[in-house]
C-alpha cells in the first residue's frame, strides 16, 4: 500500500475498453457528445460551466454520453449547490484541513479494488468525536474528496465503493445525525454527483444503527437501494463485493493494516487548487 496519489493520466487501453462496454464511449461517440453538450450549455443561459472537453467528460461518462442527461446532471448540481450554499460556497481544502489532519474519520485506500474502483472508508463510530466534528464538517470533507476523485479518469470510468464502519458507535453519534443531514447526503449521492457509486457497504453496525437507518431510509431510491449492503461484523460478506486481496487487515484483508490517514494524503488536495476553484465557479449564473 504505497503513497496516496491521484491518477490523472489518460485512461489505459483496458479502461477504454471498459468505458466502451459500460458507458458507450468510443472516439466517435465522445466527439459527438461533447459537441452536443457544448451547444446545450450555450443555450442554457442560466448555467455557468466551463466547456473544455476534459471538463465536460466528467458529466458525460456517468450519463453514458447522452448529452441531455449530462446537462440534467449539471443542472441538478447547480440546484444542489444553490440549496446548500451556506455549506458549500467557495469551499476550499483549507476550510476542512483540520478535519483531514486531526481526525481519522474518512480515508481512501491507496489501491483500487478488483474492479478498478476507488475505495473510501468512513468511520462513523469510535474515531468520530461529534463535539469536535459535526455532521456538516463530515459532509464538507466528503464533498472535497469527490472534487478530487473527478480528476481521475479511472475513477470516472470504474466508479467508487464506500465502506461505512460503525464500530464503536454510541448514542452521542446517533444524536449528532439529523434527517436534514441524511437528506443532503443522499440527494448529493443520487442526484448531484458525477461519480458512479457502485456499492455502499455498512459494517460493524451496533443495535442502535436501526435508529440511524430510520433517518436515511426515506431518502434512498430504488437504484441506490440495490447497491447498499449490510454486513455487520461478517467480513467474509464484504469480501464477496470487495475481494480481501484488495483490503487491509483491519477489514479481514490480506494487505497490511492501515497506517495512514487524512494527514498523510491531505497535501494531494492542495496540489489541485486550480481545478477546485474551477469547480467552485460552476452552477447558476
Amino acid at each position: 500500500m504505497g503513497k496516496f496519489e491521484l491518477e490523472t493520466a489518460p485512461p489505459s487501453a483496458e479502461l477504454l475498453e471498459i468505458a466502451k462496454q459500460e458507458l458507450r464511449e468510443t472516439p466517435e461517440v465522445r466527439t459527438a457528445a461533447v459537441e452536443e453538450l457544448r451547444k446545450l450549455l450555450e443555450a442554457a443561459t442560466d448555467l455557468n460551466y466551463p466547456n473544455d472537453e476534459e471538463f465536460l467528460i466528467i458529466f458525460l461518462r456517468p450519463t453514458k454520453f447522452y448529452a441531455e442527461s449530462a446537462l440534467k446532471l449539471m443542472r441538478n448540481i447547480a440546484e444542489f449547490n444553490k440549496n446548500y450554499k451556506e455549506t458549500l460556497y467557495n469551499l476550499m481544502p483549507s476550510d476542512v484541513q483540520n478535519v483531514f489532519i486531526e481526525h481519522n474519520i474518512i480515508n481512501i485506500l491507496t489501491n483500487r479494488d478488483q474492479s478498478g474502483r476507488r475505495v473510501m472508508i468512513v468511520n462513523m463510530g469510535e474515531p468520530w468525536d461529534p463535539k469536535a466534528v459535526s455532521e456538516e464538517h463530515i459532509f464538507r470533507v466528503l464533498y472535497t474528496i469527490h472534487k478530487l476523485a473527478m480528476l481521475e479518469p479511472a475513477t470516472q470510468i470504474s466508479g467508487v465503493v464506500v465502506i461505512y464502519d460503525f464500530k464503536g458507535m454510541g448514542m452521542k453519534h446517533v444524536k449528532s445525525m439529523s434527517p436534514g443531514g441524511a437528506k443532503r447526503l443522499l440527494t448529493f449521492i443520487q442526484e448531484a454527483s458525477p461519480l458512479r457509486v457502485k456499492g455502499i457497504h455498512f459494517i460493524n453496525q451496533p443495535m442502535i444503527f436501526s435508529m440511524v437507518w430510520t433517518l436515511f431510509k426515506p431518502f434512498v431510491k430504488e437504484k441506490l437501494n440495490k447497491r447498499m449492503f449490510f454486513h455487520g461484523d461478517k467480513m467474509a460478506k464484504l469480501h464477496e463485493h470487495v475481494h480481501k486481496e484488495f483490503l487491509p487487515s483491519n477489514y479481514g484483508g490480506t494487505l497490511p493494516a492501515l497506517d495512514y490517514g487524512g494527514k498523510e494524503w491531505y497535501p494531494v488536495a492542495e496540489q489541485h487548487l486550480e481545478f477546485i476553484k474551477k469547480w467552485n465557479s460552476c452552477g447558476f449564473k
